[in-house]
């Protein structure tokens, strides 16, 4: 069995390219991080069970782009 441990998104347009990513920790919280913006601050979200699975595959204009799992 596998559950999903962070999500990388990536957003490329005219001012350059960054990506930015979601950790879900083991409680199911999720956990957003811009090193550009926010440098080592992480910003809790939410838990993983309040959000769709649509809501995981974009971050507001950013795409999707990798899926990290790990092993239970």
């Amino acid at each position: 069995m596998y559950r999903v441990c962070g999500i990388v998104y990536h957003k490329d347009d005219e001012t350059g390219k960054h990506f930015v990513c979601r950790f879900i920790d083991k409680s199911g919280g999720v956990w957003f991080h811009d090193g550009a913006k926010y440098k080592e601050q992480v910003i809790y979200y939410d838990n993983i069970v309040n959000f769709a699975p649509k809501k995981l595959q974009n971050f507001d204009k950013y795409g999707m782009k990798m899926v990290i799992y790990t092993r239970l």
